[in-house]
């Protein structure tokens, strides 16, 4: 037997045991959890989608063999029965004769005449079932064959590639990775966050969530709802946008398109030309996967919107369209600046040690920088809430460093300095205390840190902070304040809510081993830490933790560009036992180049 024969008995003997399984699906024989088997099977496999409806309908024509049946014979036994009763005898004499009592003998012809029917019956069910066999082995080879032959009907993956997302979160769907390919004519369901797809013409959007959205060629986006920002540069003009109302057409140009719930589509072009055409509001005439074009050839009717031009269609609006106020400040030119990514080495007892590089975007061009490429940071100042903190004020390995504040210096993504001070809202101004002596008992909870080099405010982040983060605690992050450490007025604190890199962003480390390291009192300073010699050391490694991330923007403190920044306040931003901030790697980005 070679190995294409091979192959094919085996998926013979598979599809055998998942046509077991249905009949005992129909026999209701199936436990709860192979119910849920059975469903993600046919959810996930075309094929035995395919297979499972056949299996149905022929079960259903055999329940319609038994009742034509069965009613059948009924009829035809309650015509014998009529037909032997009038012939029986009425005389005592008669009655001696050899024909058999109406009674006994109308049983045992009853009791023939059942086992009659369920044999045959039997005989019939049991052809049928060979018969679903037989077809059922002959369609999956037939659809083998022709899955070796054409892959039309799988999931196609197109040119239509993903190249970017900002904490992207799809519903009930993987999360589709940068780099990958989008299948065609798949609807994703982008609960939030960016994504941004470049088309092979050369046009890109960038998708914005809610929404739901399906790239039914590679020059056309299908957008059910939510809001899209297309740039077609020059060879990329007549690049669709297709809204269940309507259907734009690129001619050179940027624009947006918002989708409502109800259908109602605004379509607004930032700079060149852009025709708007309605579409077919007979389901009839509404676009299908297999024919994913534009309407119809004969609804001709369109405006043309050029720049600074607006309209607005569906709802209560002219099926046309009726031109509407021109708003440019939502379309999206790129991706918002950010942490992109990073790169960390492993050791055997942790899957995340040290920090190797990062990736950010900066200006609008993405960066790539070592862990040496970093400005470090030096601890000044450690101070906690008033209550002692149950989960610790270090994490790391299981024996603490002589000075606490290396856990958090290092580039170990694996150690720092947690759980330090804070409240809800921030501070109007900080407080005036002595960050090199880290002595004034009076100073506010958190954390105080130095660059061992000044940080050049400019585009995009100019500082990045890790922490760890368990499944329980918010996915975006724990949210926390960061303080200019200066008296001018014309600075202010900024409250980060969500990272770049969240807990549900693919490409994160986890944490394979973790010790919290917890004492009874509070911590006052990096003394107290470094005096507290007996701590409870708690292994967390089973709670499944990953390093997340996020870059931060010195701009939204008020610094002006190229203004350098020496210190930096950090304080977390909840109340109660809610999670606090856990920072387990600080450092400064390098000054970009003058050519950026």
């Amino acid at each position: 037997m070679n190995d294409s024969q091979m192959k094919l008995a085996s998926e013979d003997d598979e599809n055998f045991e998942f046509l077991e399984t249905i009949m005992r699906f129909q026999d209701g024989s199936l436990s709860p959890s192979e119910v849920q088997e059975l469903e993600d099977a046919i959810c996930n496999n075309p094929a035995r989608k395919k297979l499972f409806q056949q299996v149905q309908l022929r079960t259903a024509a055999i329940h319609d063999l038994f009742r034509l049946d069965a009613y059948g014979r009924a009829g035809k036994f309650q015509e014998e029965s009529v037909a032997d009763s009038e012939s029986i005898p009425t005389s005592p004499h008669a009655a001696n004769q050899s024909f058999p009592s109406p009674f006994s003998s109308g049983r045992s012809d009853i009791s023939v005449s059942r086992k009659l029917i369920f044999a045959s019956l039997g005989f019939a069910v049991a052809s049928l079932l060979i018969a679903i066999g037989l077809f059922v082995r002959n369609e999956v080879r037939v659809d083998t064959i022709a899955k070796q032959d054409s892959s039309s009907s799988l999931p196609k993956k197109s040119n239509v590639i993903l190249t970017g997302e900002v904490r992207a979160r799809f519903f009930d769907q993987s999360v589709l990775a940068t780099g990958s390919g989008v299948e065609l004519c798949r609807d994703y369901m982008l609960q939030s966050g960016i994504v941004k797809l470049n088309f092979p013409s050369g046009a890109t959007t960038i998708i914005e969530g809610p929404s739901i959205f399906q790239v039914a060629t590679e020059n056309c986006l299908v957008l059910n709802t939510g809001a899209c920002s297309v740039h077609a540069p020059p060879g990329a003009e007549g690049f669709e946008v297709i809204t269940p109302v309507t259907k734009v057409i690129d001619r050179g140009t940027r624009f947006y398109v918002n989708v409502q719930d109800n259908n109602e589509a605004e379509v607004h072009v930032i700079e060149g030309a852009a025709d708007l055409y309605s579409t077919p509001q007979n389901p009839d005439d509404r676009i299908t996967t297999d024919k994913p074009g534009p309407a119809h050839e004969e609804h001709t009717e369109f405006i043309q919107l050029t720049d600074g031009e607006a309209a607005r269609v569906g709802g209560f609006h002219d099926h046309i369209g009726q031109k509407a106020g021109f708003d440019p400040q939502p379309y999206r030119f790129q991706l918002p600046d950010r942490l992109v990514s990073y790169q960390a080495s492993s050791t055997v007892e942790s899957s995340v040690d040290k920090l190797i590089s990062l990736k950010v975007q900066r200006n609008g061009l993405l960066h790539q920088y070592s862990a040496e490429e970093l400005i470090p940071i030096e601890v000044t100042w450690f101070r906690s809430d008033p209550e002692p903190e149950s989960n610790g004020y270090m994490s790391g390995t299981r024996t603490p460093p002589i000075r606490p504040a290396d856990w958090l210096e290092d580039r170990n993504l694996t150690t720092g300095l947690i759980n330090f001070g804070g409240q809800p809202i921030p501070l109007d101004r900080i407080p005036d205390f002595d960050s090199h002596s880290n002595d004034d008992s009076a100073g506010p909870p958190g954390l105080g840190i130095r660059f061992q080099n000044p940080v050049v405010n400019q585009a995009g982040p100019d500082v990045v902070l890790f922490e760890v983060q368990l499944y329980t605690n918010p996915p975006d992050g724990d949210p926390f304040h960061v303080y200019p450490v200066s008296n001018r007025t014309d600075l202010k604190p900024l409250t980060v809510t969500k990272f770049d890199l969240t807990m549900n962003s693919p490409s994160l480390r986890e944490l394979t081993m973790l010790w919290s390291h917890r004492y009874p009192n509070t911590a006052v300073s990096l003394e107290d830490l470094k005096s507290y010699k007996d701590s409870l050391k708690v292994d967390v490694s089973h709670l499944h933790f990953r390093v997340i991330g996020v870059g931060i923007d010195l701009s939204e403190m008020g610094y002006v560009e190229g203004e350098y920044v020496e210190e930096l306040f950090f304080q977390h931003a909840v109340s109660g036992k809610a999670s606090k901030v856990d920072p387990v790697f600080i450092a400064g980005l390098p000054p970009l180049s003058p050519n950026n």
